[in-house]
């Protein structure tokens, strides 16, 4: 048993050995896949695509954290960014004029692009696979669709956060609270998680 063992471990290593001989310097393994391991035309052929057309709130809600119309409404803004300035490159004149035409994604993808990235912890070949767009694509179009979010969301009413500012207004939130949590009182913020005795 022994002795079978051991010629085992000889062979393991001959192999190791030979393996490394033959085929030189190892490659280190990549993990971004490139235009020939994706999908035809993002545009058409992606699961973007698919989930794009088909408009259902269940899924958008799940992937991207919004709903159909919340996306729309983000969309109005982000669009405007997205058709007039340019993808910055070292090879491409800031004040020079968008190729809408050129490019993999409309602002609809690059916003849902976004969005998923915000929203989840997956890989980014991951979500070169869902939108079928090379690593460099991916990472550009998520560079300049943040900043683009950013912008339109900067000056957009629905997205500011108000805090109420007279007891009028916290009244209401107080009161629900109250009602579940008895032991809180004039509290108008309640956080998720918190270990109170009922």
């Amino acid at each position: 048993m022994a002795t079978r063992r051991c010629r085992e471990d000889d062979d393991a290593v001959a192999l190791i050995v030979a393996l490394a001989t033959m085929s030189g310097p190892l490659r280190q393994m990549r993990t971004y896949l490139t235009r020939g391991n994706l999908l035809g035309n993002p545009l058409a052929d992606s699961p973007w695509a698919y989930l794009w057309s088909a408009q259902n709130n269940q899924a958008f809600i799940t992937t991207m954290g919004v709903d159909v119309h919340t996306f729309k409404t983000i969309l109005t803004p982000f669009e405007k960014l997205w058709n007039s300035k340019t993808i910055p490159r070292g090879d491409v004149n800031p004040q020079g004029e968008p190729q809408l035409a050129r490019r993999l994604l409309d602002a609809a993808g690059c916003l849902g692009l976004v969005l998923h990235w915000l929203c989840s912890t997956m890989p980014c070949y991951s979500l070169q696979q869902l939108f079928a767009i090379a690593l460099a694509v991916c990472l550009q179009y998520l560079d300049t669709g943040l900043r683009h979010l950013l912008t339109a969301l900067k000056d957009f009413k629905p997205a500011r956060i108000l805090w109420p500012s007279t007891e009028h207004a916290i009244q209401p939130y107080s009161d629900a609270i109250e009602k579940k949590f008895p032991c809180l009182k004039r509290c108008f913020v309640f956080m998720d998680g918190v270990n109170l005795p009922v």
